[in-house]
């Protein structure tokens, strides 16, 4: 979707949003966590207080985005209901959305912004790198995240049997494993693409796939040689 296409108070929406994002991380990489206030970062986005709060429920918000969230009813039936050719990058991508990562990425809506996504994704990993409080909030829910995730893969096994991969275990172990590929590729791809040369969102997804298709070969490999 394109700036011409979005509704004006969408777009406007949108464009607030990313300039809070983008003043509140290079304000806190610029002079700390504890440093930078709200008032900074109002002033800095030429926004009110009031308006600010409209937008995201903290500072912390500001800073290293809205926390990860577990699949909705709706995304769990929709993800049990449809047959996953791939399951891997299937699971890949409800990752990504649970995350959070790319919300409200307006690089993913070519929204008017000050910083693209894959800049702001950059920004927020070095400010959880330099703040470890930071991060701990954020992955503090990860445990439920992950839960979550299995829960619907294993729903999707068990609605889905003749795509398993692994008849002779149960369906939620065979989640769990699914899950763990999934995630460790992701985990692989998005250290990959931090030191790589492409910043964009595109470029993030991209270094993730690569990283699973490297898995997947290496594992192969080894059981040929076994």
């Amino acid at each position: 979707m394109t700036n011409d296409n979005l509704p004006l108070r969408e777009a406007k929406r949108l464009a607030t949003r990313a300039a809070i994002d983008d003043h509140a991380t290079r304000l806190v990489l610029e002079h700390g966590f504890d440093a930078v206030t709200v008032e900074d970062i109002c002033s800095a986005a030429g926004i009110s207080r009031r308006t600010f709060f409209n937008y995201v429920d903290s500072k912390e918000t500001a800073v290293i985005g809205e926390h990860p969230r577990p699949l909705t009813e709706d995304e769990i039936a929709d993800f049990v209901w449809d047959r996953h050719p791939d399951l891997f990058h299937a699971v890949m991508r409800c990752a990504f959305r649970m995350s959070n990562l790319f919300r409200p990425c307006a690089g993913d809506l070519a929204t008017p912004c000050t910083v693209d996504t894959g800049e702001l994704l950059r920004r927020r990993r070095q400010i959880c790198r330099a703040e470890p409080k930071l991060s701990l909030q954020r992955t503090a829910r990860y445990p439920d995240i992950h839960e979550s995730l299995i829960d619907t893969v294993t729903a999707y096994l068990e609605a889905w049997p003749a795509e398993r991969r692994l008849p002779a275990t149960e369906p939620r172990t065979e989640a769990m494993t699914v899950v763990a590929v999934a995630t460790t590729a992701i985990r692989l791809g998005f250290h990959l693409w931090m030191e790589g040369s492409d910043p964009s969102a595109d470029g993030l997804r991209t270094r993730c796939a690569d990283a699973l298709e490297d898995m997947t070969r290496l594992l192969a490999k080894g059981d040929e040689e076994a």
